[in-house]
């Protein structure tokens, strides 16, 4: 996150990974200097936190093939990861 804040959502859907159907969010923002490596069959997203926008910055290991995309997309609120995107008081 170069800009805002973020909350990144990840769901390891390795099926031979000993994290396997875990979850883990990280909080981003332009203070904390994160960079996240995201393995592949890692389910990823993300959710802007706060009234600002926030600018992330995406460097993928292959390019983009618009008539054969390597990525597969479900509703994050409609599916069974069990993760939390509502973010939580402190």
């Amino acid at each position: 996150v170069i800009k805002g804040m973020a909350k990144i959502g990840l769901c390891d859907g390795r099926e031979d990974s000993p994290t396997y159907r875990q979850t883990q969010s990280i909080a981003a923002t332009e203070y904390n200097g994160l960079l996240i490596q995201i393995p592949p069959l890692v389910w990823h997203g993300y959710m802007v936190l706060g009234n600002e926008p926030a600018y992330i910055v995406n460097v993928p290991t292959e390019h983009y093939d618009r008539k054969d995309p390597d990525e597969l997309r479900v509703d994050p609120f409609d599916n069974d990861f069990g993760f939390e995107w509502e973010p939580k008081s402190r």
